[in-house]
């Protein structure tokens, strides 16, 4: 069985502080923190070692949970929820699902098996006791024969006093109670008679050693009983009767079944959780035919927070029980389907297709047909529309792992949609998507690694081609492929916002360069936001730390905000965009599509330039004919852009013959392929000093 690697000790260490929390509000522990946190990592240690010990055993699993009970870790809730946080963390970590399951059940038996040892020392000291109390001296015999009837009558574990051969010759009433039988009818009956048949070749009832046995009822039922036995010898040491004890274990296996159930369903709505999904999910699809056909769908429900936060969340609650109820009754007829609460708000139906199974239209149709139907509870009623992914495919051409993902890959498609969308796994755009994603998530560690730099496009003023400023950008020197460049990519992922002040910060430490190689009056550095880092509420902070580093005039440098945060006053979009202007810092907006609304808003916030999204889809500008609608309608915003008092300029020119098309259309500057970059400082100086466009990519990693 695969396996994967172990999680490194910070990990764990997190791990060992939720499981301490866990033990510290379940159970009383006779010890210090310090000591209880190195037994739980201790503890730990040993279910990760186990987890990737090849060949895979349990036994570690069982060690550790018999420690717990030595610890005194035996709170009434300490194993459930030890072993959910066991269970998320392991998961976490990257161990095998299965692997985790079977280890922790392990735990569990171990935990159950250590509570009977507990018990079983117990009853040897009672045993002895009595044992003990039956070689004493003449004169204490009646006391001692007092306090045995006392024990023997009021245990609550079934005692018998049998002859030699085995048969009863006196029980107490717990025994009868345990098997279900008048107590005068069991004298003369041996213990084996009351054992489940099909245990007969078992060891001998009336071994020493302890026994897991099932006995039967007169009512057909059965239950688990723990025997021992033990020998009463003369002073000679022949045998004069034997004692047998036998304790009821039919709440200690309830309590087993439950804690195993609580650990692999979701308490709410009783459906199969993550882990006993994934779990399942491999059987399933290891059980089917390698050509049948298995469809899987994950579902997120739409906008289940305003249910929350509206009516409640206990309504919240019972919509998640409604939709689990129908979302199982709707594929109660297949013959081989889960389906599984694998989220807050997420669910995940599997089923291996059969004749009756629909295609995926049909499918969607029901789900979606099941969750829109209200559910009343009173005079509410509440429905859901879920956001769905589907993979249909063979059994044999993918694993459980794979398909999990895959369907949620479909299903973030159709959330990116909006609400109520379904989309189906499409491998090309799924790869299209992973590679865009693992860019996206790799660009934290470039950036500690210094291999995310801030680079320079030349700002070009179209009419004569000369470079007027530069504008900087987050850039991956070597980075292949076509990737969205790294500001969109940190936006994907958030981390856009934390971008934002070293952008400033490196950048405008350049200040005296640029402003020493375009003297003028107007800025010479232009550093583009995007949405997220245009809402920031730190951004003018950011700006006013960067200005003070650099010692020089806010007018220098120009924030172009992204034009649909500022028009969706996003956050602080619409404050930023004023309070810049208050520090004298240029402003511009990006992504500008015009309309009166947005040219009104260049008016009142008195923006000085804007750059143009761009109106032809991709199309070259200049191979359009001139009365194009587009050719007419792009003309016709630069005028009126201009007519409030702000520059036009274009992201993105590809040539110098589309840099004419611009000029000629009224654009002020221009950026792009055919002015050079992104590249590093000392090739913009270069550049500019000799009157050539500086290299497209040329810098080094920090």
């Amino acid at each position: 069985m695969p396996t994967r690697p172990v999680a490194p000790d910070g990990d764990q260490e997190t791990l060992v502080r939720s499981w301490l929390r866990v033990v510290a509000s379940t159970a009383y522990v006779p010890r210090s923190a310090q000591d209880l946190a190195a037994l739980l990592a201790s503890m730990l240690a040993t279910l990760t070692a186990a987890l990737v010990a090849e060949p895979f055993d349990t036994g570690p699993g069982s060690e550790v949970g018999a420690r717990m009970v030595t610890g005194a870790l035996t709170g009434e809730e300490t194993l459930s929820r030890s072993l959910a946080v066991l269970a998320g963390g392991l998961l976490a970590a990257g161990h095998h699902p299965e692997r985790v399951v079977v280890l922790l059940a392990a735990v569990s038996s171990g935990y159950a098996a250590a509570l009977r040892a507990r018990t079983l020392e117990q009853q040897e000291d009672m045993k002895r006791a009595m044992l003990g109390a039956a070689r004493l001296a003449e004169q204490g015999r009646k006391d001692t024969e007092y306090r045995f009837r006392e024990v023997f009558t009021a245990s609550a574990i079934g005692i018998a006093i049998t002859g030699v051969d085995g048969r009863f010759l006196e029980t107490n009433p717990a025994l009868a109670t345990i098997l279900d039988r008048e107590q005068e009818d069991l004298r003369g009956h041996l213990l084996g008679e009351y054992f489940l048949d099909q245990e007969a070749d078992r060891p001998d009832p009336a071994s020493s050693a302890p026994d897991r046995r099932r006995v039967v009822r007169p009512d057909g039922d059965t239950a688990w009983v723990l025997v021992n036995n033990s020998v009463v010898r003369d002073d000679s040491g022949e045998p004069v009767y034997r004692v047998s004890m036998v304790q009821d274990l039919s709440e200690l296996e309830l309590l087993g079944t439950r804690l195993t159930h609580q650990s692999l369903h979701d308490a709410l709505t009783g459906l199969p959780n993550r882990l006993h999904f994934q779990s399942r999910l491999e059987v399933l699809l290891g059980q089917a035919h390698p050509a049948a056909g298995v469809t899987l769908l994950c579902l997120d429900l739409d906008a289940f927070g305003l249910v929350n936060t509206t009516h409640g969340h206990a309504a919240g609650d019972r919509l998640l029980r409604a939709v689990a109820h129908r979302l199982a009754a709707m594929v109660e007829d297949e013959p081989a389907a889960l389906v599984a609460r694998v989220g807050g708000d997420e669910f995940a139906v599997f089923v291996v297709d059969g004749p009756s199974t629909p295609d995926i239209p049909g499918l969607v149709a029901l789900v979606r047909a099941e969750l829109t139907e209200p559910d009343y509870d009173g005079k509410i009623g509440l429905a859901a529309t879920a956001s769905i992914g589907v993979v249909r495919c063979a059994a044999a051409d993918v694993d459980s792992a794979e398909l999990f993902r895959a369907a949620d890959a479909a299903l973030h498609r159709a959330k990116a949609v909006g609400p109520d969308q379904w989309a189906v796994h499409d491998p090309h755009v799924d790869r299209r998507a992973r590679r865009v994603g693992a860019a996206a998530t790799s660009l934290p560690s470039a950036w500690e690694l210094g291999e995310l730099v801030v680079a320079y496009r030349p700002v070009v003023r179209l009419t004569d081609r000369a470079v007027v400023r530069v504008s900087a950008v987050p850039h991956l020197p070597g980075a292949r492929g076509a990737l969205p460049p790294p500001a969109e990519l940190a936006e994907q992922t958030g981390l856009s916002v934390a971008l934002a002040p070293w952008l400033l910060r490196e950048a405008a430490g350049q200040l005296p360069v640029w402003q020493e190689l375009f003297p003028g009056a107007g800025p010479v550095l232009r550093v583009t936001l995007t949405r997220a880092q245009t809402a920031d509420a730190d951004l003018v902070g950011a700006v006013s730390r960067a200005l003070a580093q650099a010692a020089l005039p806010a007018h220098l440098l120009e924030v172009v905000l992204d034009t649909a945060a500022v028009r969706d006053a996003h956050g602080d979009a619409r404050d930023n965009l004023r309070t810049l202007g208050d520090l004298g810092v240029g402003r511009g907006l990006h992504g500008f599509t015009g309309g009166p609304a947005l040219v009104e808003l260049v008016e009142r916030f008195g923006v000085g330039a804007v750059l143009l999204a761009d109106p032809f889809d991709g199309w070259r500008p200049d191979w359009l004919p001139g009365n194009a609608v587009a050719v007419r309608a792009t003309a016709e915003l630069i005028a009126a852009v201009g007519s409030v008092g702000a520059e036009v300029g274009v992201v993105g020119v590809r040539d110098q013959a589309e840099a004419a098309w611009w000029a000629a259309r009224g654009a002020s500057t221009g950026e792009g392929p055919a002015f050079g970059g992104p590249v590093g400082v000392p090739d913009v100086v270069r550049a500019v000093r000799g009157g050539n466009p500086p290299p497209s990519e040329r810098i080094a990693p920090t």
